[in-house]
This record gives structure tokens, C-alpha cells and sequence, in this order.
């Protein structure tokens, strides 16, 4: 029987991956997307709770093409299809092989 080492998402305790890297990766992600929506929260009146936490989780996920596009290459945005429904079991730095989902 072989061990395998898992190492869970500190903010997502759901969530478990077979690397370190990808579970810090994973983590920086939710703290930015939380840290976008308590911004937008202050910022911007009359979102919901549920419209909050997905633009802020699509920023989070996306923070390469939109850095590139606030550097001037706009078009960027629209070459590259963004990915609307967001799901907090996936993350872009994963494959879903290293994820294991546990009960808890």
C-alpha cells in the first residue's frame, strides 16, 4: 500500500491537493478573491453578496490576463474566453488528478 502526502487548502478545507505548491497557489487565490470582494463590497452599492463573491473569484482566477490587459493589451480579455461560472473546487494552478475531495 503506498502513502500519499496531501496538503489541504488552509481556506478551503474541502479541498486537498498532492503538492504543497498547489495548495499555496490555491490559497493566494482565495485570499485575493476575498480581499477583491470586501473591496467591491466597500466600493461599489447594490451587488449582492452571491454577485461579490463570484466577480471576486473571477478577478482572482483570471489575475494574469487582467494584469496583461491593464498594461495596454486590452485585447487580451476578449482572446481569451473567461470563464463565467466560477467553482471554489477548482483552481487554474491544479489539475483535477492531484485533487481529492474529502468529507469533513
Amino acid at each position: 500500500m503506498a502513502v500519499v502526502s496531501l496538503f489541504m487548502s488552509d481556506r478551503d478545507s474541502s479541498t486537498t491537493f498532492t503538492d504543497k505548491k498547489s495548495a499555496d497557489n490555491y490559497d493566494k487565490m482565495l485570499e485575493l478573491a476575498e480581499n477583491v470582494s470586501i473591496w467591491m463590497e466597500k466600493s461599489i452599492e447594490g451587488l449582492s453578496e452571491a454577485q461579490i463573491e463570484s466577480i471576486g473569484l473571477l478577478i482572482a482566477e483570471n489575475k494574469d490576463n487582467l494584469a496583461k490587459a491593464i498594461k495596454g493589451k486590452s485585447e487580451i480579455l476578449l482572446e481569451n474566453p473567461i470563464e463565467a461560472d466560477v467553482d471554489l473546487s477548482s483552481s487554474s494552478d491544479s489539475d483535477d488528478s492531484k485533487v481529492t475531495k474529502i468529507s469533513g
